[in-house]
């Protein structure tokens, strides 16, 4: 019985992930998805409540940009590190999340069409989507480039450099098809993935160090 209900849990987050994707959440109904699962639509009731609960337990199933902050300095820790290791935690970060980035354009075409949809939302994101998986990595990413540039005091500055260095990785996903094209091979070698790492954090350390106050 456990193995039958695991497996109509998985097959929901499946159907779930795959219509939120094509439709978006808000034109996907617990009917759409359960059809989709080969389920009843009580199973949604009885293995997440509601349709809400259902669409947060995807969202956290993307392998949000938390996976790359979990061995990271606390954002209190970040605000007491040296420049020098600051700029250290910041290639570490955007290296991470560029393979991540990477990985996801190969290895899951439901979780990047969704992710590709909620970037692309008029009006911005869902607010669940938003509060799990890109506040956050931001947030990290903002304590970083206090670390490094310690005299930038102005919030909307640092958050305008905060999406700069997040949203170069995020094309790495986006725009995976045109350096695949470009390079002439049907996946991306891992020293690719880690050049373009290195161009975005030279790039972006040198943008954050000389951004005028």
């Amino acid at each position: 019985m456990q193995t039958e209900d695991a497996d109509a849990k998985q097959r929901l987050m499946d159907a779930a992930l795959k219509l939120f994707a094509e439709r978006g959440p808000d034109h996907v109904s617990v009917r759409d998805i359960a059809a989709e699962a080969g389920v009843t639509h009580g199973s949604i009731r009885y293995h997440f409540g509601t349709k809400e609960k259902l669409y947060v337990e995807v969202v956290r199933r993307l392998g949000s940009i938390d996976e790359h902050i979990d061995n990271m300095p606390t954002i209190g820790e970040l605000e007491r590190l040296s420049r020098g290791e600051a700029e250290e935690l910041f290639r570490a970060f955007v290296h991470r999340f560029v393979r991540f980035q990477a990985k996801m354009g190969e290895d899951s075409v439901a979780a990047h069409r969704m992710l590709q949809a909620e970037i692309s939302r008029d009006g911005g994101p869902d607010p669940v989507f938003y509060k799990k998986v890109i506040r956050p990595g931001h947030d990290h990413m903002k304590a970083i480039i206090r670390g490094v540039r310690p005299d930038i005091r102005d919030e909307e500055t640092l958050e305008i450099l905060a999406f700069n260095v997040i949203f170069q990785c995020v094309m790495v996903r986006i725009g995976q098809g045109i350096i695949k094209k470009l390079l002439g091979t049907r996946r991306l070698k891992e020293d690719s993935v880690t050049q373009i790492a290195q161009l975005i954090a030279d790039v972006s350390l040198a943008g954050i160090e000389n951004a005028e106050l």
